[in-house]
């Protein structure tokens, strides 16, 4: 199921009438919606390749932007969510379901990886609970159950830096602090607080930001650090994807906030995540090649320079995002995001539906014809760019 033009231009009526941070002068980028049979393409792939609980969760939230965008926060962040329709989120609903038959019952965690990162299980925390809302009783209490669960992992289990910053990495391992996390957790603590009407929530995930920007921020830039701390493995290099993962994590907890029942009492935080959103594409956006995309890495001493469409797309994505809630008077950012979407989309094969060349997900500096990730990423980027076109055609 691929949203129609009237939903989606209802739920981004919804997002303008809730506009709080600043008038953003959205301008019309070029380039036409990809093909219903491309996109089919593309969420074939992922339906192939996006087994970890990271690219899982992450190819629900493209699902749910694109598809279901009544259901998406830069919509509406009320729960339980309303529909437009009677027809529940299908997709979302299947990946759930089957990430919730093999979990086991002695974890406290949504999904146990072993040897795997503490945070990305909370990638599939947004459309676990959407997912919640449409099932038996039975079913949505135990969905429930295991969130809070999750929450509490998070909050009580996994090790801390001495300011307070939830580690990315599990308990028996040091302190670490990786961009990624930006997108798995805070906008998973954000929603939770939603749906369990606890503003705290909401606010915890706020000062994790606050608290990874200060780890990660280059000293010289508004580029963030991969990954800094823990006791065997660290990248001080400024990676495209960490920092689309950084961005388009802020954008979702600032999408949360503006359109949740606390929206005027976030004033302050709301003004921040904006900035630090900003920071980050602006930066970003300064190493545009002459292709059109990004590097793989912004500082030459890190090297693996080569362009990457990957995080590319979610740093176009983030920027679409924030230009649509309001938070960005830039055009240059929106007239970015543009050309970077244009490159992106001619990269992308009409016969495979993969895009390339993209980063390894895996080996942070090795070039890749194929990612899932690359392909959540573009999805995402189309649902960013035909929301933010619609506010256009809404606000002319």
């Amino acid at each position: 199921m691929r949203c129609s033009g009237a939903l989606a231009g209802a739920a981004v009526a919804v997002a303008a009438s809730a506009l709080t941070v600043c008038a953003a002068p959205l301008s019309t980028s070029s380039g036409a919606a990809l093909s219903d049979n491309l996109v089919d393409l593309i969420k074939q792939r992922l339906s192939e390749s996006a087994t970890d609980t990271w690219t899982s969760g992450t190819h629900m939230e493209a699902l749910l932007e694109l598809d279901y965008p009544d259901l998406s926060v830069f919509a509406s962040a009320s729960y339980p969510p309303s529909t437009l329709g009677s027809s529940p989120p299908s997709e979302v609903d299947s990946i759930v379901a089957s990430w919730a038959s093999k979990r086991s019952s002695w974890t406290k965690e949504l999904a146990w990886d072993n040897g795997g990162a503490a945070a990305d299980p909370a990638a599939l925390g947004v459309g676990w609970l959407v997912a919640a809302a449409f099932v038996d009783e039975s079913t949505q209490a135990a969905y429930q159950s295991y969130a809070e669960q999750e929450v509490n992992y998070l909050l009580n289990s996994v090790p801390r830096f001495s300011d307070g910053a939830i580690s990315h990495r599990p308990p028996g391992e040091a302190a670490s602090a990786w961009a990624d996390f930006c997108s798995m957790v805070p906008p998973f603590l954000a929603y939770y607080g939603v749906a369990t009407s606890d503003r705290s929530m909401v606010e915890q995930a706020y000062t994790q930001l606050k608290l990874y920007r200060s780890h990660l921020q280059s000293s010289t830039s508004g580029s963030w650090r991969h990954v800094v701390g823990g006791d065997s493995f660290t990248d001080a290099g400024l990676w495209n994807t960490g920092n689309g993962w950084a961005a388009h994590g802020i954008v979702r907890v600032l999408a949360t906030m503006q359109n949740s029942e606390w929206n005027a009492t976030f004033a302050n935080e709301k003004a921040d995540l904006a900035s630090w959103a900003t920071e980050i594409l602006t930066s970003a956006f300064s190493h545009i090649k002459s292709d059109g995309l990004l590097p793989n890495y912004y500082d030459s001493a890190s090297g693996s320079s080569f362009s990457d469409a990957a995080g590319s797309a979610l740093l176009a994505a983030a920027a679409y995002r924030l230009a649509q809630l309001g938070g960005t008077r830039s055009a240059y950012l929106v007239d970015s995001a543009a050309t970077i979407r244009s490159a992106v989309n001619r990269k992308i094969s009409s016969s495979t539906g993969w895009v390339s060349p993209v980063v390894n997900p895996l080996s942070f500096k090795a070039q890749s014809a194929a990612s899932p990730e690359g392909e959540v990423f573009v999805l995402l980027l189309e649902a960013a760019w035909r929301d933010s076109s619609a506010l256009v055609a809404l606000s002319s």
